[in-house]
């Protein structure tokens, strides 16, 4: 392990996740914070792509119903996944390989970083209220180059903020997997390794299924799986 290899990476991930955690509300909003999206964007910077779609489609439907709909403030599910997606690649760079283990613990340990994220998306908020006063007061005054300012101070703060909360949460992320992964006996692994392959995802599907409203939508969904998982078994038992 390189430490300046590795403190580059961690400041590219910071950088990189608070640029595209921009997209979320700040900014743009051209879907490139949505985890499926941002975290094979990191992979395409720390290589392992496999990875980086496989952390990407997780959290993608963990955090499916995070709708960011009037003034509700959902759990930040951009800031969770880069630091899970950043953790997991990193961990795979530097440390040895990120098998099922070892994103099991970076989803458990990374998932908080949700609610830290909405309580920072609040506190934005009510900040940039402020910004709103002083746009009043520059555009009564007539002075449209402190009027053209307050956007670009607003998603800066923004920024530093979101990326602050990315760094600490990667640093904390990684020390935490790092030392949980080589100190767990045996069979709490397999457990965290069960939990990857098996409960994760049919977890993502749950959440992904509470948002469909149709229940014709519902049944095709859940006829749809039982058919492609009884086939998959299948083909399996005749191999």
């Amino acid at each position: 392990m390189d430490p300046a290899e590795l403190a580059a990476d961690l400041g590219l991930v910071t950088v990189c996740g608070g640029l595209l955690a921009l997209d979320r509300r700040g900014a743009f909003q051209l879907m490139l914070s949505q985890p499926l999206v941002v975290v094979p964007i990191l992979g395409l910077f720390l290589g392992h792509m496999p990875l980086a779609l496989w952390i990407g489609a997780i959290t993608q439907l963990l955090w499916m119903s995070s709708l960011t709909v009037g003034a509700s403030v959902p759990p930040n599910e951009t800031l969770a996944s880069v630091v899970i997606g950043g953790t997991a690649l990193i961990y795979e760079r530097h440390f040895g390989g990120a098998d099922s283990a070892v994103q099991a613990l970076c989803i458990l340990t990374g998932a908080p970083v949700s609610l830290a994220g909405r309580w920072l998306d609040i506190r934005l908020d009510r900040d940039n209220i402020s910004l709103c006063t002083r746009a009043d007061e520059a555009a009564e005054a007539g002075a449209p180059f402190a009027l053209s300012r307050l956007p670009l101070l607003g998603l800066t703060r923004t920024f530093v903020a979101e990326a602050a909360l990315i760094a600490v949460g990667l640093a904390v992320c990684i020390v935490m997997v790092r030392v949980l992964r080589v100190s767990l006996a045996p069979a709490p692994l397999k457990s965290l390794e069960v939990m990857d392959t098996y409960v994760f995802p049919a977890l993502g599907l749950a959440v992904a299924m509470t948002t469909v409203r149709r229940r014709r939508a519902l049944l095709l969904t859940a006829s749809a799986f039982l058919l492609v998982g009884g086939g998959l078994h299948y083909l399996e038992a005749i191999q």
